[in-house]
Protein backbone atom coordinates (compact mmCIF):
# COMPACT_ATOMS: atom_id res chain seq x y z
CA UNK A 1 0.00 0.00 0.00
CA UNK A 2 1.11 3.45 -0.86
CA UNK A 3 0.65 4.78 2.87
CA UNK A 4 2.99 1.78 4.16
CA UNK A 5 5.54 2.61 1.39
CA UNK A 6 5.37 6.72 2.62
CA UNK A 7 5.26 5.56 5.81
CA UNK A 8 8.52 3.84 5.99
CA UNK A 9 10.16 6.85 4.26
CA UNK A 10 9.06 9.47 6.60
CA UNK A 11 9.70 7.16 9.40
CA UNK A 12 13.23 6.83 8.09
CA UNK A 13 13.50 10.82 7.60
CA UNK A 14 11.71 11.68 10.55
CA UNK A 15 11.93 9.36 13.42
CA UNK A 16 9.56 9.11 15.64
CA UNK A 17 10.04 7.98 19.58
CA UNK A 18 9.73 4.75 20.79
CA UNK A 19 6.21 3.40 21.30
CA UNK A 20 5.10 6.13 18.34
CA UNK A 21 6.31 3.54 15.28
CA UNK A 22 3.62 2.65 12.80
CA UNK A 23 1.49 5.89 13.87
CA UNK A 24 2.59 7.38 10.10
CA UNK A 25 -0.12 5.72 8.33
CA UNK A 26 -2.64 7.02 10.32
CA UNK A 27 -1.59 10.71 9.94
CA UNK A 28 -1.24 10.10 6.00
CA UNK A 29 -4.27 8.83 5.87
CA UNK A 30 -6.14 11.85 8.21
CA UNK A 31 -4.21 14.07 5.37
CA UNK A 32 -6.35 13.00 2.81
CA UNK A 33 -3.75 11.06 0.93
CA UNK A 34 -5.19 8.55 -1.61
CA UNK A 35 -4.23 5.74 -3.59
CA UNK A 36 -6.03 6.71 -6.81
CA UNK A 37 -4.61 9.83 -7.92
CA UNK A 38 -0.88 8.04 -7.01
CA UNK A 39 -1.63 5.21 -9.16
CA UNK A 40 -2.67 7.18 -12.04
CA UNK A 41 1.00 8.21 -12.21
CA UNK A 42 2.83 4.98 -11.65
CA UNK A 43 4.28 3.61 -8.89
CA UNK A 44 7.88 5.32 -8.58
CA UNK A 45 6.22 9.12 -9.76
CA UNK A 46 3.25 8.38 -7.92
CA UNK A 47 5.40 8.02 -4.57
CA UNK A 48 7.29 10.91 -5.01
CA UNK A 49 3.98 13.10 -5.27
CA UNK A 50 3.02 11.31 -2.20
CA UNK A 51 6.38 12.36 -0.12
CA UNK A 52 5.85 15.93 -1.76
CA UNK A 53 2.01 15.90 -0.39
CA UNK A 54 2.80 14.80 3.01
CA UNK A 55 5.91 17.26 3.57
CA UNK A 56 3.75 19.75 5.13
CA UNK A 57 2.24 16.62 8.03
CA UNK A 58 5.91 15.65 8.81
CA UNK A 59 6.34 19.72 9.85
CA UNK A 60 3.26 18.91 11.92
CA UNK A 61 4.04 15.65 13.33
CA UNK A 62 2.87 14.97 16.95
CA UNK A 63 5.61 13.16 18.30
CA UNK A 64 8.29 15.84 16.70
CA UNK A 65 9.62 16.97 20.17
CA UNK A 66 11.89 19.87 20.52
CA UNK A 67 15.55 18.31 21.92
CA UNK A 68 15.30 17.56 25.72
CA UNK A 69 14.66 20.38 27.93
CA UNK A 70 15.98 23.33 25.33
CA UNK A 71 12.68 25.83 25.86
CA UNK A 72 13.04 25.14 29.88
CA UNK A 73 16.60 26.20 29.92
CA UNK A 74 16.35 28.90 27.71
CA UNK A 75 13.49 30.34 30.15
CA UNK A 76 15.79 29.70 33.48
CA UNK A 77 18.84 31.75 31.82
CA UNK A 78 16.54 34.99 30.76
CA UNK A 79 14.70 35.39 34.61
CA UNK A 80 12.07 36.84 35.66
CA UNK A 81 12.76 40.25 36.30
CA UNK A 82 10.26 43.14 34.57
CA UNK A 83 13.71 45.01 33.22
CA UNK A 84 15.05 44.04 29.91
CA UNK A 85 18.73 44.90 29.53
CA UNK A 86 20.61 43.82 26.56
CA UNK A 87 23.95 44.53 25.14
CA UNK A 88 23.84 43.88 21.48
CA UNK A 89 26.88 44.29 18.93
CA UNK A 90 26.03 46.04 15.74
CA UNK A 91 28.51 46.20 12.68
CA UNK A 92 28.36 49.85 12.04
CA UNK A 93 32.32 49.64 13.80
CA UNK A 94 35.37 49.68 12.18
CA UNK A 95 38.67 48.40 11.57
CA UNK A 96 42.07 49.45 13.61
CA UNK A 97 45.22 48.74 11.53
CA UNK A 98 48.65 48.77 12.81
CA UNK A 99 50.40 51.36 10.47
CA UNK A 100 54.00 49.29 10.51
CA UNK A 101 52.73 46.03 10.30
CA UNK A 102 49.42 45.91 8.39
CA UNK A 103 47.45 43.50 11.21
CA UNK A 104 44.20 44.12 11.41
CA UNK A 105 41.78 43.76 14.59
CA UNK A 106 38.08 45.14 14.13
CA UNK A 107 36.53 47.60 16.79
CA UNK A 108 32.90 46.42 17.65
CA UNK A 109 30.18 48.87 18.06
CA UNK A 110 28.11 47.95 21.18
CA UNK A 111 24.46 49.04 22.02
CA UNK A 112 23.67 48.79 25.71
CA UNK A 113 19.89 49.37 26.68
CA UNK A 114 17.77 49.22 29.83
CA UNK A 115 14.00 49.30 29.11
CA UNK A 116 11.13 48.70 32.08
CA UNK A 117 8.20 47.99 30.03
CA UNK A 118 6.10 48.92 32.82
CA UNK A 119 6.87 52.60 33.76
CA UNK A 120 8.01 52.92 29.37
CA UNK A 121 11.59 53.95 30.49
CA UNK A 122 14.38 53.49 27.92
CA UNK A 123 18.34 54.13 28.97
CA UNK A 124 20.50 53.92 25.73
CA UNK A 125 24.34 53.94 25.67
CA UNK A 126 26.46 53.30 22.12
CA UNK A 127 29.93 52.55 22.59
CA UNK A 128 32.64 52.33 20.24
CA UNK A 129 35.66 50.59 21.20
CA UNK A 130 34.03 50.85 24.78
CA UNK A 131 34.52 54.69 24.34
CA UNK A 132 30.49 56.23 24.38
CA UNK A 133 29.30 57.58 21.53
CA UNK A 134 25.69 58.58 22.20
CA UNK A 135 23.99 58.10 25.50
CA UNK A 136 19.77 59.07 26.34
CA UNK A 137 17.60 58.24 29.27
CA UNK A 138 13.40 58.65 27.28
CA UNK A 139 10.37 58.36 28.04
CA UNK A 140 9.10 57.14 24.65
CA UNK A 141 4.98 56.89 24.36
CA UNK A 142 5.54 54.20 21.83
CA UNK A 143 7.14 51.30 22.94
CA UNK A 144 10.44 50.16 21.02
CA UNK A 145 8.45 46.90 18.87
CA UNK A 146 12.27 44.93 19.17
CA UNK A 147 12.63 45.76 22.96
CA UNK A 148 8.99 44.92 23.44
CA UNK A 149 9.45 41.90 21.74
CA UNK A 150 12.65 40.74 23.84
CA UNK A 151 11.41 41.99 27.24
CA UNK A 152 7.77 40.09 26.73
CA UNK A 153 7.26 37.89 23.94
CA UNK A 154 10.27 35.82 24.43
CA UNK A 155 9.28 34.67 27.60
CA UNK A 156 5.98 33.96 26.93
CA UNK A 157 7.07 32.11 24.45
CA UNK A 158 8.96 29.92 25.90
CA UNK A 159 6.74 29.76 29.13
CA UNK A 160 3.68 28.37 26.72
CA UNK A 161 5.98 26.53 24.69
CA UNK A 162 5.02 28.45 21.59
CA UNK A 163 8.81 28.48 20.94
CA UNK A 164 10.06 26.02 18.89
CA UNK A 165 13.88 25.05 17.81
CA UNK A 166 14.63 25.19 14.21
CA UNK A 167 17.67 24.51 14.08
CA UNK A 168 21.69 24.28 14.98
CA UNK A 169 24.74 26.02 13.82
CA UNK A 170 27.80 27.90 15.10
CA UNK A 171 27.74 31.56 16.33
CA UNK A 172 31.60 32.90 17.09
CA UNK A 173 32.59 29.50 17.61
CA UNK A 174 29.90 28.77 19.90
CA UNK A 175 27.65 25.49 19.31
CA UNK A 176 23.73 27.17 19.32
CA UNK A 177 20.08 26.24 18.76
CA UNK A 178 18.12 28.25 16.61
CA UNK A 179 14.79 29.44 18.40
CA UNK A 180 11.59 31.48 16.70
CA UNK A 181 9.98 32.97 19.52
CA UNK A 182 7.54 35.11 17.13
CA UNK A 183 6.46 34.51 13.45
CA UNK A 184 3.87 35.45 11.35
CA UNK A 185 2.58 34.48 7.96
CA UNK A 186 2.59 37.56 5.74
CA UNK A 187 1.23 37.77 1.69
CA UNK A 188 4.12 39.21 -0.82
CA UNK A 189 2.76 41.41 -3.07
CA UNK A 190 5.72 40.31 -5.81
CA UNK A 191 4.45 36.71 -5.70
CA UNK A 192 0.85 36.66 -4.57
CA UNK A 193 2.11 34.01 -1.57
CA UNK A 194 2.29 33.76 2.26
CA UNK A 195 5.84 33.85 3.47
CA UNK A 196 6.64 33.19 7.13
CA UNK A 197 8.31 36.02 8.74
CA UNK A 198 9.84 35.38 12.03
CA UNK A 199 12.45 36.28 15.13
CA UNK A 200 14.69 34.25 16.47
CA UNK A 201 17.40 33.99 18.66
CA UNK A 202 20.52 32.14 19.13
CA UNK A 203 20.83 29.88 22.46
CA UNK A 204 23.97 28.70 23.59
CA UNK A 205 23.91 25.33 24.01
CA UNK A 206 26.49 25.16 26.79
CA UNK A 207 24.64 28.20 28.70
CA UNK A 208 21.21 28.34 27.23
CA UNK A 209 21.52 32.65 27.28
CA UNK A 210 20.82 34.01 24.25
CA UNK A 211 23.63 35.22 21.50
CA UNK A 212 22.33 36.08 18.75
CA UNK A 213 19.46 37.44 16.81
CA UNK A 214 18.30 37.71 13.06
CA UNK A 215 15.23 38.25 10.93
CA UNK A 216 14.19 35.60 8.58
CA UNK A 217 12.12 34.67 6.03
CA UNK A 218 10.73 31.69 5.26
CA UNK A 219 13.26 30.36 7.37
CA UNK A 220 15.85 32.28 5.44
CA UNK A 221 17.68 35.61 7.64
CA UNK A 222 17.57 38.66 6.07
CA UNK A 223 20.06 41.21 5.25
CA UNK A 224 21.76 43.26 7.89
CA UNK A 225 19.20 42.11 10.50
CA UNK A 226 21.33 39.66 12.21
CA UNK A 227 23.20 41.00 15.96
CA UNK A 228 25.71 39.53 18.13
CA UNK A 229 23.64 39.25 21.76
CA UNK A 230 26.68 40.55 24.35
CA UNK A 231 24.37 40.02 27.06
CA UNK A 232 20.51 39.45 27.81
CA UNK A 233 18.60 39.31 30.84
CA UNK A 234 15.51 40.81 32.76
CA UNK A 235 16.28 42.05 36.25
CA UNK A 236 14.66 43.98 38.88
CA UNK A 237 13.46 47.67 38.68
CA UNK A 238 16.13 48.08 41.65
CA UNK A 239 19.07 46.64 39.72
CA UNK A 240 18.15 48.77 36.31
CA UNK A 241 20.86 51.97 35.38
CA UNK A 242 18.01 54.54 34.02
CA UNK A 243 20.69 57.49 35.67
CA UNK A 244 22.67 59.18 32.33
CA UNK A 245 26.33 59.97 33.07
CA UNK A 246 25.97 63.06 30.72
CA UNK A 247 29.08 62.18 29.00
CA UNK A 248 28.74 62.58 25.45
CA UNK A 249 25.47 62.89 25.18
CA UNK A 250 24.64 64.74 21.41
CA UNK A 251 21.09 64.61 22.04
CA UNK A 252 20.04 68.25 21.29
CA UNK A 253 23.63 69.02 20.15
CA UNK A 254 24.22 71.54 16.94
CA UNK A 255 27.35 71.75 14.37
CA UNK A 256 28.54 74.15 12.09
CA UNK A 257 31.52 74.39 9.97
CA UNK A 258 33.20 76.67 7.79
CA UNK A 259 36.17 76.21 5.54
CA UNK A 260 37.63 79.54 3.39
CA UNK A 261 41.12 79.09 1.09
CA UNK A 262 44.32 79.88 2.08
CA UNK A 263 47.90 79.65 1.25
CA UNK A 264 49.99 76.47 1.98
CA UNK A 265 52.62 78.94 4.12
CA UNK A 266 49.81 80.14 6.03
CA UNK A 267 49.02 76.88 7.47
CA UNK A 268 51.12 76.86 10.44
CA UNK A 269 49.96 80.03 11.74
CA UNK A 270 46.11 79.19 11.05
CA UNK A 271 47.01 75.53 13.17
CA UNK A 272 49.90 77.06 15.88
CA UNK A 273 52.27 74.53 14.98
CA UNK A 274 53.61 72.75 12.63
CA UNK A 275 51.23 70.76 10.02
CA UNK A 276 51.46 67.26 8.60
CA UNK A 277 51.36 66.63 5.07
CA UNK A 278 51.82 64.04 2.37
CA UNK A 279 53.89 66.77 -0.02
CA UNK A 280 53.47 68.37 -2.86
CA UNK A 281 51.65 65.13 -4.57
CA UNK A 282 50.86 61.65 -3.11
CA UNK A 283 49.93 58.43 -4.97
CA UNK A 284 49.97 60.82 -8.63
CA UNK A 285 47.28 63.40 -6.89
CA UNK A 286 49.09 66.89 -6.92
CA UNK A 287 48.25 69.65 -3.47
CA UNK A 288 45.47 71.19 -5.14
CA UNK A 289 43.67 73.12 -2.37
CA UNK A 290 44.72 74.18 1.25
CA UNK A 291 42.02 75.46 3.47
CA UNK A 292 41.43 76.85 6.97
CA UNK A 293 38.47 75.03 9.00
CA UNK A 294 36.19 76.22 11.33
CA UNK A 295 34.21 74.21 13.24
CA UNK A 296 31.91 74.66 16.78
CA UNK A 297 29.30 72.68 18.79
CA UNK A 298 26.51 74.03 20.46
CA UNK A 299 23.63 72.61 22.64
CA UNK A 300 20.13 74.06 21.83
CA UNK A 301 17.06 73.99 24.42
CA UNK A 302 14.60 72.10 23.60
CA UNK A 303 11.23 72.54 25.61
CA UNK A 304 8.29 70.73 25.74
CA UNK A 305 4.67 71.69 24.45
CA UNK A 306 1.12 70.67 25.74
CA UNK A 307 -1.85 71.20 25.23
CA UNK A 308 -3.15 73.22 22.23
CA UNK A 309 0.35 73.58 21.42
CA UNK A 310 1.40 70.43 21.29
CA UNK A 311 -1.89 69.07 19.09
CA UNK A 312 -1.29 71.67 16.19
CA UNK A 313 1.73 70.48 16.01
CA UNK A 314 1.01 66.89 16.17
CA UNK A 315 -1.54 67.60 13.38
CA UNK A 316 0.52 69.57 11.20
CA UNK A 317 3.18 66.85 11.13
CA UNK A 318 0.53 64.31 10.34
CA UNK A 319 -0.54 66.89 7.57
CA UNK A 320 2.80 66.99 5.94
CA UNK A 321 3.71 63.36 6.19
CA UNK A 322 3.79 62.05 2.57
CA UNK A 323 0.91 60.30 1.79
CA UNK A 324 -0.81 61.42 4.65
CA UNK A 325 -3.95 63.27 2.82
CA UNK A 326 -4.12 64.38 -0.51
CA UNK A 327 -3.51 68.22 -1.95
CA UNK A 328 -7.09 68.34 -2.54
CA UNK A 329 -7.53 68.17 1.11
CA UNK A 330 -5.28 70.94 2.54
CA UNK A 331 -5.88 74.72 2.57
CA UNK A 332 -5.61 76.38 -1.32
CA UNK A 333 -2.10 78.31 0.30
CA UNK A 334 -0.38 74.91 0.78
CA UNK A 335 0.07 75.19 4.25
CA UNK A 336 -1.78 74.39 6.96
CA UNK A 337 -3.56 76.46 9.72
CA UNK A 338 -2.58 74.77 12.28
CA UNK A 339 0.96 74.67 11.16
CA UNK A 340 1.00 78.03 10.94
CA UNK A 341 -0.02 78.12 14.61
CA UNK A 342 2.02 75.64 15.60
CA UNK A 343 5.20 78.20 14.01
CA UNK A 344 4.05 80.94 16.32
CA UNK A 345 4.62 78.96 19.15
CA UNK A 346 8.37 78.57 18.88
CA UNK A 347 11.75 78.84 16.86
CA UNK A 348 11.14 75.10 15.09
CA UNK A 349 9.27 72.24 16.01
CA UNK A 350 10.36 68.69 16.25
CA UNK A 351 8.60 65.32 17.63
CA UNK A 352 10.53 62.60 19.52
CA UNK A 353 9.44 59.78 21.11
CA UNK A 354 5.82 60.96 20.69
CA UNK A 355 6.46 64.46 22.08
CA UNK A 356 6.38 67.63 20.87
CA UNK A 357 9.33 70.00 21.58
CA UNK A 358 10.07 73.82 20.52
CA UNK A 359 13.96 75.14 20.08
CA UNK A 360 15.46 77.74 22.17
CA UNK A 361 18.59 79.60 21.07
CA UNK A 362 21.75 77.93 20.09
CA UNK A 363 24.73 77.97 22.63
CA UNK A 364 27.63 77.87 20.89
CA UNK A 365 31.16 76.37 22.30
CA UNK A 366 34.10 78.59 21.10
CA UNK A 367 34.90 77.78 17.53
CA UNK A 368 38.09 75.52 16.47
CA UNK A 369 40.41 75.91 13.80
CA UNK A 370 42.06 73.34 12.03
CA UNK A 371 43.80 72.52 8.26
CA UNK A 372 42.44 70.59 5.72
CA UNK A 373 44.92 69.41 2.51
CA UNK A 374 43.01 68.08 -0.89
CA UNK A 375 45.21 65.92 -3.18
CA UNK A 376 42.97 65.65 -6.40
CA UNK A 377 41.55 67.60 -8.94
CA UNK A 378 39.81 71.01 -8.37
CA UNK A 379 36.58 72.32 -10.89
CA UNK A 380 33.91 75.01 -11.34
CA UNK A 381 31.79 75.68 -8.57
CA UNK A 382 28.47 75.76 -10.60
CA UNK A 383 27.11 77.39 -7.55
CA UNK A 384 29.09 81.05 -7.90
CA UNK A 385 28.72 80.82 -11.65
CA UNK A 386 32.23 79.15 -12.09
CA UNK A 387 33.87 82.60 -9.91
CA UNK A 388 35.69 79.97 -7.42
CA UNK A 389 36.69 75.91 -7.62
CA UNK A 390 35.68 73.54 -6.00
CA UNK A 391 37.47 69.72 -4.78
CA UNK A 392 35.98 67.10 -7.09
CA UNK A 393 35.35 64.04 -4.49
CA UNK A 394 33.84 62.01 -7.04
CA UNK A 395 37.17 61.98 -8.59
CA UNK A 396 40.07 59.73 -7.14
CA UNK A 397 41.43 62.16 -4.10
CA UNK A 398 42.51 62.47 -0.30
CA UNK A 399 41.48 65.06 1.89
CA UNK A 400 43.81 65.39 5.19
CA UNK A 401 41.70 67.50 7.80
CA UNK A 402 43.63 68.08 11.29
CA UNK A 403 43.83 69.98 14.46
CA UNK A 404 44.72 70.33 17.83
CA UNK A 405 41.01 69.79 19.31
CA UNK A 406 39.49 66.96 18.52
CA UNK A 407 37.59 66.97 14.97
CA UNK A 408 33.88 67.20 14.72
CA UNK A 409 31.83 64.10 14.43
CA UNK A 410 31.33 64.15 11.28
CA UNK A 411 34.85 63.47 10.73
CA UNK A 412 36.12 61.19 13.51
CA UNK A 413 34.02 59.02 16.11
CA UNK A 414 33.51 61.06 19.11
CA UNK A 415 35.18 60.00 22.64
CA UNK A 416 37.25 57.11 20.60
CA UNK A 417 40.96 58.00 19.91
CA UNK A 418 43.35 54.92 18.18
CA UNK A 419 46.49 54.40 19.34
CA UNK A 420 49.51 55.88 18.09
CA UNK A 421 51.20 54.29 14.81
CA UNK A 422 47.74 52.70 13.99
CA UNK A 423 44.43 54.09 11.84
CA UNK A 424 40.58 53.19 12.41
CA UNK A 425 39.37 52.93 9.67
CA UNK A 426 35.40 53.33 9.37
CA UNK A 427 32.95 51.75 7.10
CA UNK A 428 33.03 53.59 3.62
CA UNK A 429 36.35 54.53 3.24
CA UNK A 430 37.52 57.24 6.04
CA UNK A 431 40.47 57.33 8.82
CA UNK A 432 40.57 58.61 11.92
CA UNK A 433 44.33 59.02 13.69
CA UNK A 434 46.75 60.60 16.04
CA UNK A 435 50.14 61.93 14.66
CA UNK A 436 52.61 63.95 16.56
CA UNK A 437 49.92 65.13 18.71
CA UNK A 438 47.45 66.33 16.48
CA UNK A 439 43.96 64.77 15.46
CA UNK A 440 44.38 63.90 11.82
CA UNK A 441 41.25 62.27 10.05
CA UNK A 442 41.30 60.86 6.55
CA UNK A 443 39.04 60.78 3.52
CA UNK A 444 39.81 59.28 0.21
CA UNK A 445 38.06 57.66 -2.31
CA UNK A 446 39.45 53.86 -1.80
CA UNK A 447 40.34 52.51 1.33
CA UNK A 448 44.18 51.56 -0.20
CA UNK A 449 43.86 55.48 -0.02
CA UNK A 450 43.36 56.36 3.24
CA UNK A 451 46.14 53.42 4.51
CA UNK A 452 49.00 54.90 2.23
CA UNK A 453 48.07 58.21 3.12
CA UNK A 454 48.47 57.23 6.76
CA UNK A 455 51.71 55.85 6.56
CA UNK A 456 53.47 58.97 4.34
CA UNK A 457 52.06 61.23 6.73
CA UNK A 458 55.29 63.48 8.30
CA UNK A 459 55.76 66.97 9.52
CA UNK A 460 55.72 70.06 7.00
CA UNK A 461 59.05 71.54 6.02
CA UNK A 462 60.05 74.74 8.06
Amino acid sequence: MIEQEVSKILDAAVPAPDGARGEWERVIRDAGLRRRRAWRLGPVLGLGAAVAAVAAVALLWPFRAEPDGVLERALAAVGDGPVLHVVFRGDWGGTLVDLETGARRPVHAEQEIWYDAERKLVHQIDRLGGAVQYERVSNPRQQPPELAALSREYRRALEAGTARVVGEGVVDGEPVYWLVYRSEMLPDVADDRLHEFAQQVAVSKETYKPVALRDTRDGKPGPSTGRRVLELETVSAEAADFTASGANVIDGMAYKEGREPIALEQARDVLGRRPVWLGREHAGLPLAEVTKTITAHGRQAQIELHGQSAADARECFEQLRPNARSRDDRPPEGRPEVCERARRAGRGLSMRDGRVYTHGPIRWERDRTGVALFYGMVGDDPSTYREDTIALFDQPHVSVAQSMQRLSVRSAPPGYVPPEGSVFVAAGGSGFLRRDGLFVSIQASTEDLVLSAARALEPMPG
